[in-house]
């Protein structure tokens, strides 16, 4: 049931922003919410918030207890390449 929820609320929050496109979409057992999401100009932060926001601000918290993260593709992936000046 809340897997369904989230999945129109992100649905929603995704066709705001065209640009943006979901790659990852899981609920766990214990109702932790993870979204991973690319853009054509890359994923900013600003962008994770808005989509979190879309989700977030729209289930209610005394119905169902859970976790949520927005993340854009890559971003927990460790660095492979070391950044040089």
């Amino acid at each position: 049931m809340l897997k369904e929820k989230v999945r129109v609320l992100l649905e929603k929050g995704l066709e705001e922003d065209p640009s943006l496109f979901l790659i990852d979409f899981t609920v766990s057992a214990d109702n932790k919410i993870k979204v991973i999401i690319d853009g054509d100009q890359g994923v900013s932060v600003n962008d994770c918030i808005k989509i979190s926001r879309a989700i977030e601000h729209n289930l209610d918290r005394e119905e169902e207890d859970f976790a949520l993260e927005v993340a854009s593709a890559g971003a927990t992936a460790p660095l492979v390449m070391p950044e040089t000046i």
